[in-house]
């Protein structure tokens, strides 16, 4: 009988529990504490000069077996006479195949009480993604159909909401990098049932898609790349998470550049910034162009994970370069095992280390300790770089290891066991953690007598980020010092800016390039100094 009345308790419980966890799939509704009202804020916001509806899709198909992901997008970016753009992306993920195609697009229909998208992308017939209408044409919450058509194949699907939507930032308002913003919700789970046609088969699907909408003034994609995950665990938890890098590569630790919803539970979300975001793994794409990471450990108090691409092929090639691709999750959660799916949007690329020797100090007729110091051109915080310093007696025939893995970028070397007095090549290598990304410099040590000096040479960087819209970075080296002239001309040779001028000591310089009363196009930035000529192209896309 006690066995009888505690199942009883727990059954009538359990009803209370998932009837409150239900009350959201209603029209209206009003997450408390946001501005969002659904079903209205799921539509156009006429005030907001950007916005963008996004899915993605894990899905298998029914007659084939094989596994799919999907992305779908449509962003409000008007320009000329074009209302915005479409991207929309097949991957069969069992035959390791990609397919992408970005269409710009007009909007017949961009309701603005409910979600109601019609899209003509030119060239194309006409795609939709509506919210579902019952039999008495009643909007049915959060459910959705969505069609969408491209030169490879097409998708028609319903998807329907199982989760409560995440709200970022607890109130749906958040800043994203220097001057953004927007209001940000996320539907973590949908259940999707459909057919898919790719390559002229069409075949049932089923299986779990995400929803993002973002409205409000995004910081340009092409001043300030970035890493996004979407993230849907075994245990329930979802995970929407961003990294925006600044600068010169920077990653600042501020709300404005990290940010990561968390769906714990139907009762229950948080936003957080302190995590931490590790790079483990970089894939050149199959052009060898661009190089994006495909590896992540993402740990967070008691979260404890490892993300990774499930495809190193796909990578979009318009409006800009970037990756979007499926993810497999592996981790803890509060030490119980978890695994999961997801997607990573890669903006940000990532190079080989540019290194050049500084300097070299020491006595090396007596052996004494030679001070060795490099400098890393292209610093990138999401590429960490460790070092190997080699030296080599014999015309670089054979290369006798100094020391491994460091990470500062000077060394005092104890030069007993090289041959005093004679020359000797030393090289250093930089290379990512995983040893994807490599590059290196070698200078010849002399045999002067208490110091060997060896000076860079006159550099001028490659700016970034190029492309850029409105600022950019530009850094130069000065191995002495010199009268310096930093000029930026257009593509007929006209002088626009005179950005640096006088007298530098030896050192590298940086400055800043505003280009925001400029029309796109290819510039040019000359660095006059010391008798040299040095020049670099950059190009402004608005």
């Amino acid at each position: 009988m006690l066995k009888k009345f505690l199942l009883t308790c727990i059954s009538f419980f359990s009803s209370i529990i998932f009837i409150s966890a239900q009350d959201w799939k209603t029209y209206p509704y009003h997450p408390i504490g946001s501005s969002i009202h659904f079903p209205t804020d799921e539509g156009r916001h006429p005030t907001e000069p950007t916005e963008w509806w996004y899915t993605n899709a894990q899905v298998k198909g029914n007659i084939t077996g094989n596994k799919y992901s999907i992305m779908l997008a449509y962003f409000y970016y008007p320009t000329f006479l074009i209302d915005g753009f479409r991207v929309f992306n097949i991957a069969n993920e069992t035959l390791n195949q990609f397919y992408t195609q970005t269409l710009y697009c007009n909007y017949s229909n961009l309701a603005n009480d409910h979600l109601h998208i019609k899209a003509q992308p030119v060239g194309s017939i006409e795609e939709e993604w509506t919210t579902v209408l019952d039999s008495s044409g009643k909007l049915e919450p959060f459910e959705y159909y969505i069609f969408a058509v491209s030169h490879f194949g097409e998708i028609k699907a319903r998807i329907n909401a199982v989760k409560r939507p995440l709200i970022m930032g607890g109130n749906d308002f958040v800043y994203q990098g220097t001057s953004g913003y927007s209001n940000y919700y996320s539907q973590t789970m949908l259940n999707l049932t459909g057919t898919l046609t790719l390559n002229g088969i069409t075949e049932s699907i089923t299986g779990t898609a995400w929803v993002d909408h973002q409205y409000g003034k995004m910081k340009s994609v092409i001043d300030e790349k970035y890493e996004w995950f979407s993230i849907q665990l075994s245990n329930g938890m979802d995970l929407n998470i961003w990294t925006i890098f600044y600068g010169q590569n920077q990653l600042p630790n501020t709300s404005n550049y990290k940010i990561c919803g968390i769906h714990i539970s139907e009762l229950k979300d948080t936003t957080i910034s302190n995590f931490n975001l590790t790079r483990l793994k970089y894939s050149f794409m199959p052009n060898s162009a661009f190089c994006y990471s495909q590896q992540w450990h993402f740990v967070w108090e008691g979260i404890d994970l490892i993300i990774t691409t499930n495809q190193n092929n796909c990578e979009v090639l318009s409006p800009v370069r970037f990756y979007e691709g499926s993810t497999t999750i592996q981790g803890r959660v509060d030490g119980v095992p978890v695994t999961g799916i997801g997607f990573a949007e890669l903006l940000h690329p990532y190079e080989n280390p540019k290194i050049k020797f500084i300097k070299t100090t020491g006595n090396r007729i007596s052996n004494d300790s030679i001070k060795i110091v490099w400098e890393l051109l292209n610093p990138d915080e999401g590429r960490p770089i460790f070092y190997d310093l080699e030296f080599s007696n014999d015309n670089e025939i054979t290369f006798i290891p100094i020391v491994q893995r460091l990470t500062n970028t000077s060394f005092d070397w104890d030069s007993t066991g090289s041959e005093a007095g004679s020359s000797s090549l030393l090289r250093v290598t930089g290379y990512s953690i995983d040893g994807t990304l490599r590059g290196n410099d070698t200078i010849t040590i002399g045999t002067e007598k208490n110091e060997t000096v060896i000076q860079p040479d006159f550099y001028l960087m490659q700016n970034y980020p190029n492309p850029f819209n409105y600022t950019t970075f530009i850094k130069f080296n000065l191995p002495q010092a010199s009268k310096v002239n930093l000029s930026i001309y257009n593509s007929l040779g006209e002088l626009i800016i005179v950005i640096a001028d006088g007298e530098y000591e030896v050192g590298v310089y940086e400055r800043v390039f505003n280009a925001s009363e400029l029309a796109s196009g290819i510039y040019v930035y000359v660095l006059k100094a010391a008798k040299l000529v040095l020049r670099q192209k950059m190009v402004l896309m608005k």
